[in-house]
């Protein structure tokens, strides 16, 4: 692939990219980024970000790009952007040199002002008008739900994206090869996983007027997927996954997906210093269908294993473990569909197991569910 066309790749992406040093210099930004600050791309090149975005002289306190030279980690921040037009959840990403050394980040902005404006206008409608119908209430839980689960489920995705934009930086600066158009590969076919997800995602929001049909599937296919989303983490912590001959039964792949993804992305998440080993167990249990999730993370306090299926529910502080608290209710409602149940057995310090049912009923009639 020659350069033009990596370039445009790069330019192609709605998100605001932006490449930078370890001084804020910018080394590189994406045409959306350009547009939004209503320049070049070249003339952004040199200038210091906090100059170009903000106009001031210094980094502003939640610049995720000095955490992450300060601890070489990935930081993500959600701030009001005034010269660029609204509210981004900002992800700053390290690049490294050969020698390991943070060297610089890849920013990466994505504008939720219109999600924000939603949730300050139904938050007003709410307090305006308590006396709504139960319907109109649910449907707005819905709507607020499917905002956070796409804020929340897309950093896999996302994070594999600028991943491999940041190999392309590092190995390709000035002059490209036959090597280039796997990364670019990887990183278009990363794009187009998340904006599949989103879709899903919005298909579960509306799961009981405009769900998925169900279709006979080797649920070994559909975690083989979710394992494919979970690429980044899982290379990241070097997480060992097994699994039992799986059946073949009658489910919505999609939220199948999701639910595999949302299990085994938190015993990834919620691990302890030793290697993540995460295994999906099943058994025949005539009736139905019995699935474990099994890990060897941290494990939960028995008096909370009822609290982590409510909606928005957290037990650690969001600077260790990042998330909504969402994925779990997610996990609930799928199951639920599925006219199953869901529950963890677990201790502190002794990792969880995670199970869930599938009635052999359900495959006689699951198309209408």
């Amino acid at each position: 692939m020659i350069r033009e066309e990596w370039e445009l790749t790069f330019d192609a992406i709605p998100d605001l990219i932006a490449i930078l040093d370890e001084e804020h210099r910018v080394i590189r930004v994406n045409l959306a980024m350009a547009d939004t600050l209503g320049v070049s791309s070249e003339s952004c090149i040199g200038l210091q970000c906090f100059a170009a975005v903000h106009g001031d002289t210094c980094p502003p306190d939640f610049c995720p790009h000095s955490k992450l030279l300060k601890d070489g980690k990935e930081h993500t921040s959600e701030v009001l952007e005034e010269n660029l037009g609204g509210y981004f959840i900002v992800t700053a990403s390290p690049i490294y040199d050969e020698k390991g050394k943070v060297i610089g980040s890849v920013h990466v902005a994505r504008n939720i002002t219109k999600r924000r404006e939603m949730e300050d206008q139904l938050k007003i409608a709410l307090d305006a008008k308590e006396n709504l119908l139960e319907e109109l209430k649910r449907s707005n839980k819905e709507l607020e739900q499917f905002a956070y689960i796409a804020s929340h489920d897309l950093q896999e995705p996302l994070r594999m994206v600028t991943s491999f934009m940041k190999l392309l930086e590092k190995r390709y600066k000035g002059k490209l090869d036959q090597d280039a158009d796997e990364f670019i590969y990887y990183a278009v076919d990363g794009a187009e996983r998340m904006q599949k997800l989103i879709s899903d995602l919005l298909t579960y929001s509306r799961i009981t007027s405009k769900s998925g049909e169900f279709e006979l599937v080797n649920l070994e296919t559909v975690l083989d997927k979710s394992i494919l989303n979970l690429t980044v983490s899982i290379d990241e912590t070097n997480a060992r996954i097994t699994y039992d001959s799986l059946p073949t039964i009658m489910i919505d792949p999609s939220q199948f997906t999701q639910l595999f993804q949302n299990l085994i992305g938190n015993a990834i998440k919620f691990r302890r210093e030793d290697t993540p080993e995460i295994h999906v167990k099943v058994e025949d249990n005539d009736d139905e269908w019995i699935f474990q999730v099994i890990d060897n993370g941290i494990g939960i306090d028995s008096k909370h294993k009822d609290l982590i299926f409510k909606i928005f529910q957290r037990l650690h502080e969001k600077e260790k473990y990042p998330g909504t608290g969402i994925g779990l209710s997610v996990c609930q409602k799928i199951v639920e569909r599925h006219r199953g149940e869901i529950w963890v057995e677990s201790e502190l310090d002794t990792g969880s197991k995670f199970c869930f049912t599938i009635p052999k009923m359900i495959e006689l009639n699951q198309k209408n569910i």
